[in-house]
């Protein structure tokens, strides 16, 4: 019996000093929890403090920036600027010249560059024009004006003083007319036969000699429409437009013309 008190005593020590170890690790666990748990709010504070001004991508924004008073209004500005600041007397090709900026909260603009440069003169005058643009509305997330990374393409008339070869089909413009006119008879509209109508296009020939971009500028008829933009769509590569010797996208303008009184 006595052996048998002493196991039952000390297992009813163990028993008590299980269960003080336990509560021991309960208080601690406990205490390490609310200290985890104080740390990770204090990273949690830490990170938004960190990504509060983080440049947002566009794709993220839930309103995304805008010049004051739309697109329409922004190639205005540009076509503006390029009409009557100094920079641009005698300026007659339209360029596209690619930019990247930053839309800060205030909307004004920063970190501007040129992703496709052209020559200094005329990147410089695309980099003088997007400092004097006035303030965009800035773009938002969660209802917080947010930085937003914003690209666009600038047409920039490109002045006499540099050497600018025009963009060319293959072959000349002879050879251009007979490729469209061909090409239009897979449509219906090219079986009008009614009073003159003229579609006018619009498109951008790359530095690659490929042509993208393609809208229509002056429309005529549904089917008009249509038929000018399956085309030039389809058109195989160009000779591409160059700015002293080097090769650069070029804006270029198209008339089609359909019927025959």
């Amino acid at each position: 019996m006595a052996t048998s008190g002493f196991l039952w005593r000390a297992s009813a020590g163990s028993a008590r000093a299980f269960c003080l170890v336990f509560l021991s690790v309960v208080v601690l666990s406990g205490a390490a929890a609310s200290s985890g748990a104080r740390r990770i709010a204090v990273l949690a504070v830490a990170e938004r403090d960190s990504t509060a001004d983080r440049v947002v991508p566009l794709r993220q924004t839930d309103v995304r920036p805008s010049f004051p008073g739309g697109r329409e209004a922004l190639t205005a500005y540009v076509d503006d600027y390029f009409t009557n600041g100094g920079d641009t007397a005698g300026r007659v090709t339209p360029l596209a010249v690619k930019v990247r900026f930053i839309v800060e909260k205030d909307g004004s603009v920063s970190g501007a560059r040129i992703v496709n440069p052209v020559t200094d003169s005329i990147d410089n005058a695309v980099l003088r024009m997007l400092a004097a643009m006035p303030r965009w509305t800035p773009g938002r997330k969660a209802g917080h004006a947010v930085r937003t990374g914003y690209g666009t393409t600038i047409y920039v008339p490109c002045s006499r003083e540099h050497r600018l070869v025009q963009p060319q089909f293959v072959g000349g413009q002879d050879v251009l007319m007979k490729y469209v006119k061909a090409k239009l008879k897979n449509y219906e509209a090219s079986r009008y036969k009614g009073n003159r109508v003229k579609v006018v296009a619009r498109f951008v020939v790359q530095a690659d000699g490929s042509v993208s971009d393609v809208e229509i500028v002056k429309h005529g008829r549904a089917l008009m429409d249509e038929a000018v933009l399956g085309v030039l769509r389809g058109m195989p590569k160009w000779q591409p437009g160059t700015v002293d010797g080097k090769p650069v996208k070029v804006r270029y303008t198209l008339p089609v013309t359909f019927g025959n009184k």
